[in-house]
């Protein structure tokens, strides 16, 4: 007897044994469902499956079949439909988390694109600095983040006095900021006749406008007068007794418009100083009397400790990395526990000295102040002062220092300063 149920939805034809019971046509009914399941696993319609109990040679308990187009009846084959897999949607694709990844790099791209481009690069291009006044060269060099300094000095036929000859590195090539660019600058043409640049002048009588500041016995008073620096090259020095750190040679200046090297005119006024001050009846004693000497700043100071000088005064000119700076100043120790013996009268000596360079010469006042770190004031065991009469790197100053009546004022001011501070109380 034929009966039918649904399994999972689908009517499924059975037999039914005499006795009444279901059982195995139930488990072959559902045997026969799973085998007509397409590859893909999509079950066939209910209409579509039979029992297959006309195949020869099968039991009543034979599995469904899928019925095929030709095994439907006429009347079946009018409303037959053709029952497809059913396809799988395709899961559409989300792009937003690709977006968003995209735009940040961009976005960091973009950053370090104008960090490239905006950023101060820490390299420039040397500029060309040669045929151009010193004073331009030294500001154009600045302006690009170089430090330009003077390294040499030459005649030229073509190129005039105080105009730049060359340059290291040379212009174009790229190098580090705040590195430097050495010059050589023109002094214009040899000159035919006449002492070179920077000859001390002979050791003339004091000019006769000038008049003693004033008067007293001093017979007993001793002058110690170093001209600064020397022809000879420098070598590194302790800054102090203490040796707390070691101090690059010093060479000394050359005027930026005449060339005169800074030993030649610090010795032509110390002369003229010497001459004065023995006429007021000082003790002087030199530590140098020529420039072709290789003579340390530390052996400068024993020989002014060596002679118990009641004073110990360093003539220097001014030198500055900026061209317009201009005037006299005049240094004296820093205060510390070599120099704190002295460091009052060496202060006073200062303040003095001073107000006379500015009085004779006519020029700025810088003032007077510490030097630190000077091996010159620290190895001294006396009052010491070192005025710097002038700047050998302005073109002014330079010029003043040049003439011979200038000089004089110089050594004037000195020694009117040298005679207050002896007989101030």
């Amino acid at each position: 007897m034929m009966s039918s149920s649904r399994i999972g939805g689908i009517n499924v034809l059975r037999k039914k044994d005499t006795q009444g019971s279901d059982s195995a046509g139930q488990v072959e009914a559902e045997r026969g469902l799973e085998a007509a399941q397409t590859d893909t696993g999509v079950p066939v319609p209910a209409d579509e499956l039979e029992f297959d109990d006309h195949l020869p040679g099968k039991t009543d308990n034979a599995p469904f079949r899928r019925r095929d187009f030709f095994d439907l009846s006429p009347e079946d084959v009018t409303v037959h439909k053709t029952s497809d897999p059913v396809l799988a949607r395709r899961k559409p694709v989300d792009l937003k988390p690709a977006l968003g990844v995209l735009c940040f790099l961009l976005i960091v791209g973009a950053i370090i694109a104008g960090i490239v481009l905006i950023w101060p690069s820490s390299k420039a291009r040397v500029p060309n600095l040669v045929g151009k006044s010193l004073s331009n060269a030294m500001e154009t060099a600045r302006e690009n983040g170089f430090i330009p300094t003077v390294t040499g000095w030459g005649y030229s036929e073509k190129i005039s006095d105080g105009v730049v000859i060359s340059q290291r590195p040379e212009s174009k090539k790229v190098a580090k900021k705040g590195s430097g660019i050495a010059l050589e600058v023109s002094k214009g043409p040899r000159p035919e006749t006449g002492a070179a640049p920077g000859v001390p002048a002979t050791i003339a009588t004091a000019p006769s406008n000038q008049e003693n500041a004033s008067v007293g016995p001093l017979s007993s008073k001793i002058v110690t007068i170093d001209p600064g620096h020397q022809a000879l090259p420098a070598s590194q020095e302790w800054s102090d007794p203490g040796m707390s750190k070691r101090i690059a040679p010093d060479n000394g200046g050359r005027g930026v418009a005449t060339g005169n090297a800074e030993c030649l005119v610090t010795l032509d006024i110390a002369l003229k100083l010497k001459n004065l001050l023995e006429k007021d009846g000082i003790n002087v004693v030199m530590t140098r009397e020529t420039s072709t000497i290789d003579l340390p700043e530390v052996v400068r100071a024993d020989i002014a400790n060596n002679a118990s000088s009641d004073l110990y005064v360093r003539i220097h000119c001014g030198n500055s990395e900026d061209p317009s700076k201009t005037g006299v100043d005049t240094l004296y120790p820093a205060k510390n526990k070599w120099t704190e013996p002295f460091y009052e009268k060496s202060k006073e000596a200062a303040l003095f000295i001073q107000e006379e360079l500015v009085n004779s010469c006519g020029i700025e006042d810088l003032g007077a102040m510490n030097g630190y770190d000077m091996p010159g004031l620290n190895w001294s065991r006396v009052p010491v002062v070192e005025p710097q009469a002038g700047f050998l790197t302005n073109t002014k100053d330079d010029n003043l220092l040049a003439g011979d009546q200038f000089r004089w004022k110089v050594a004037w001011g000195l020694r009117n300063g040298i005679l207050k501070y002896f007989n101030s109380p």
